[in-house]
């Protein structure tokens, strides 16, 4: 319920427009983001240039969520037990402190990659109210991780999986034309096809919290109604 009233808060109060149409980043900004790719973890390098990209689009929301990933990326893999979510470890600190943890370089930079793609997209059919686009994040995660934490039978869960898997089927919602690519070679534009798919593919492999991604990409779809239904977005 927190979630929910955090996201219509913003609605009402977040800005309304890019901040590219705005011009509040200067190139010499973008470029300063740039020099620091020798600045951050060798593993997560290869994530500076497409955030400084974002960042130049305007879209500050994803590159601050971006960026504190990467600052948590070294020590959550120092000391994974303070950040995972668990049964037994449940907590709103929790709740949003897993969503910052990953357990390898792949898994950061899969995610990562995979919100900037989208959540690109999802921050225009928003209209660019990046607080929204925040809040939606976040609630996402929250209610994944709740459901890792609830239905995982005392496994540990940390990562942004449900964040981004909520962020998905956001889009799909927002703008149902624009197709989303799961399976390997399957596009989906449908909602529940979405979040079919990605449990079906998460039931195949080994270590992947299906909870977090049903409970994220759920939230995400009835956010995503529910901004549909009160709000209209240029």
């Amino acid at each position: 319920a927190a979630s929910v009233a955090a996201v219509a808060v913003a609605a009402a109060l977040g800005p309304k427009a890019c901040s590219r149409k705005g011009g509040a980043f200067s190139s010499a900004l973008v470029e300063q983001c740039r020099g620091l790719r020798y600045d951050v973890p060798y593993e997560v390098q290869g994530l500076v240039d497409p955030v400084c990209d974002t960042l130049a689009d305007g879209h500050w929301a994803l590159t601050g969520i971006v960026a504190a990933n990467v600052a948590c990326f070294l020590p959550a893999l120092a000391n994974y037990k303070q950040w995972c979510v668990s049964k037994h470890e449940l907590s709103h600190e929790r709740l949003l402190r897993y969503q910052l943890a990953h357990v390898n370089a792949t898994h950061i930079m899969g995610n990562m990659l995979t919100l900037i793609v989208v959540g690109s997209e999802v921050s225009e059919a928003l209209g660019c109210n990046q607080f929204v686009l925040l809040a939606l994040y976040l609630a996402c995660g929250w209610a994944g991780g709740l459901c890792a934490a609830l239905l995982s039978n005392g496994a540990s869960t940390v990562g942004a999986s449900g964040s981004v898997s909520g962020v998905i089927i956001a889009l799909s919602v927002l703008r149902p034309n624009s197709a989303v690519q799961i399976l390997g070679d399957v596009q989906a534009s449908n909602p529940l096809m979405l979040l079919g798919g990605t449990l079906a593919a998460d039931l195949s492999r080994a270590g992947i919290s299906w909870q977090a991604h049903f409970g994220g990409g759920a939230a995400g779809c009835l956010i995503a109604w529910g901004l549909k239904l009160v709000s209209t977005f240029d």
